[in-house]
């Protein structure tokens, strides 16, 4: 393997198994969140009506240089779809503009991406605090995740697992909300678990969509679980809420 090739791949490793970011969590109640990728306009849509159906927000992490193109999956969210969303409490979260693998370009690079993401987003949304960061193709190295976490409260992966005790706020944990993955047995254990522990369950997907692409889910399902989360008894909150009922912001 050649050298450049070696040290990207430690980078990697680093930047996902070290905890850069370290909070002791202190809420009283399992949490669970809602959380889309790029976004299609299927879940800004589809997704953020059962959001709203069920008495629930969003986190939607998007990418505005990807507004109103096409996907190889999935129509993308419109300037309007976006302005929607910030205007029925759906929160807003930062995915760089043009989605970009971030382990893969130089820091000045991701400077600009961040900043002409922001500031596309607040043309659209006007008074928009983007305080949450969702890594693209969940591909990050440890430089780049130490440079988002100076400018993010949080950065959200790809990588399983519930967010329970001491975790990090750089490289917060999920669970995979696709119609191939999440079977009835893995949302109960997962529930289960996250009952148990006190934790927080982040739930990510990208289309919400009949049928929905491989990285996505069915409307059906995106229901039944925002309906068993709620007869659970999780509190249902966007990331942003979460941090504060975790007790890392006022």
């Amino acid at each position: 393997m050649k050298p450049a090739r070696l040290l990207a791949g430690l980078g990697r490793k680093a930047g996902r198994h070290l905890n850069t970011q370290p909070f002791r969590m202190r809420n009283h109640r399992p949490l669970a969140s809602f959380t889309f990728d790029d976004v299609p306009a299927s879940a800004a849509r589809a997704g953020a009506d059962l959001l709203n159906a069920n008495g629930a927000f969003g986190t939607f992490y998007i990418a505005a240089g990807l507004l109103g193109t096409r996907d190889e999956f999935w129509d993308v969210a419109t300037v309007e779809d976006v302005r929607r969303l910030h205007a029925t409490g759906h929160e807003i979260g930062d995915h760089t503009f043009s989605h970009p693998k971030v382990d893969e370009i130089s820091a000045e690079a991701l400077e600009e991406e961040e900043n002409a993401n922001r500031a596309a987003l607040r043309e659209i949304c006007g008074d928009l605090s983007l305080e949450n960061f969702a890594f693209p193709f969940g591909r990050q190295s440890l430089s780049r995740k130490l440079q988002l976490q100076r400018r993010f409260a949080t950065c959200r992966g790809v990588y399983e697992g519930l967010n329970v005790g001491r975790i990090d706020l750089a490289m917060l944990r999920v669970i995979e909300l696709y119609d191939r993955t999440l079977t009835p047995e893995k949302l109960a254990r997962t529930l289960d678990a996250a009952a148990a522990r006190n934790a927080w369950v982040i739930f990510y997907t990208h289309d919400v969509a009949d049928p929905p692409s491989w990285i996505g889910t069915s409307t059906a399902l995106f229901d039944r679980v925002l309906k068993t989360v709620a007869d659970r008894g999780f509190d249902c909150v966007t990331i942003a809420q979460g941090l504060r009922r975790i007790g890392a912001r006022p």
